[in-house]
């Protein structure tokens, strides 16, 4: 299998070891993550090849990040050097169970990413992995998207977007205003129910599903949290899984989630059973405290679930038409 491309800001998160506030917290320990960073690691985890491409910085955040990615096998040869330092991010996590992130990401190495870094051979990948959360990062991720997105449909690369809207980046307006001409332009799109109302003005599945079969996603998938998710193909052919979780910490499962389900779809898995891996490693994520601790490996999966991805049908994505 060719390897999967993933494109993004790498981050570390700096997350107390017990639920207090910030100011009074014992400690913090340190998770090299961010969502693309976090998709990376879980593929590799899977035995999915997968390469990274963004800008990291010569600091010890970098090398922290860098040294995950290589344990995981991820390919770094697209994870260029920057002067400037890797994006820093405070996980305050109360009592209550309530979390709130505080961003230290200006300026970053990761938001310096422009249409330079993305001129590289696509045709030797099977997917480009994007997110939501790099164009909010400003006009150079922007246009890098915008470029990696065209040279994909060009290179007949399919294209999977997770929507990943962040309010604390941009305007709810804008991220609709970037994405919505891109849709036509992607193989899968993965979305939370926040994200189907601003994208397709509603967060009801029919309604979600219909919109995306209108503007030529041939596959949706729509992440309903604690309910499972449900995902709906180019023919209206729909699943629904869900997984019980018992959930330490909620971040990193919508990446978690993505991993299982492309790992699982360009093995050669049907849509039913790519959705099945997906919540189970969704599940499993959210049971460990940090951004991908606890994505699971491919030993560790059950056997059912490790079959998804030793089928000899080849990838079950091609681009839009």
């Amino acid at each position: 299998m060719l390897p999967v491309l993933t494109v993004g800001e790498p981050l570390v998160a700096a997350v107390p070891v017990v639920p207090e506030p910030l100011e009074v917290a014992p400690c913090c320990r340190l998770f090299p993550g961010g969502a693309e960073v976090n998709l990376a690691v879980g593929l590799g985890r899977l035995g999915v090849p997968c390469a990274f491409l963004g800008r990291i910085g010569a600091d010890p955040l970098g090398r922290l990040v860098l040294t995950r990615l290589e344990e995981a096998g991820v390919g770094v040869a697209h994870l260029r050097a920057d002067p400037r330092p890797t994006g820093l991010y405070l996980r305050e996590w109360l009592p209550d169970g309530v979390r709130r992130p505080y961003y230290y990401r200006q300026g970053s190495a990761g938001a310096q990413l422009d249409v330079t870094d993305v001129a590289v051979p696509l045709e030797r990948h099977s997917l480009v992995h994007l997110t939501g959360i790099t164009p909010a990062l400003g006009p150079g991720p922007r246009a890098a998207v915008r470029a990696i997105v065209s040279a994909a449909a060009s290179a007949r690369v399919p294209v999977s977007f997770d929507a990943n809207f962040r309010p604390a980046l941009w305007r709810a307006a804008d991220f609709a205003e970037f994405v919505r001409p891109l849709l036509p332009y992607f193989t899968v799109l993965l979305v939370g129910e926040e994200e189907s109302e601003l994208l397709f003005g509603s967060a009801d599945p029919d309604a979600a599903f219909s919109c995306a079969r209108e503007v030529g996603v041939p596959l949706c998938v729509l992440r309903l949290g604690e309910r499972g998710a449900l995902a709906e193909d180019a023919r209206g052919h729909r699943v629904a899984r869900r997984m019980p979780a018992r959930a330490v910490d909620p971040v990193g499962a919508g990446d978690a989630f993505d991993a299982g389900f492309l790992a699982a779809r360009l093995s050669g898995a049907t849509v039913a059973d790519s959705l099945a891996l997906g919540v189970y490693c969704g599940a499993r994520a959210v049971e460990v405290l940090g951004e991908h601790e606890g994505a699971p490996t491919l030993a560790s999966l059950p056997p059912a679930l490790a079959r998804c991805l030793g089928s000899t049908n080849g990838p079950q994505l091609d681009p839009p038409a």
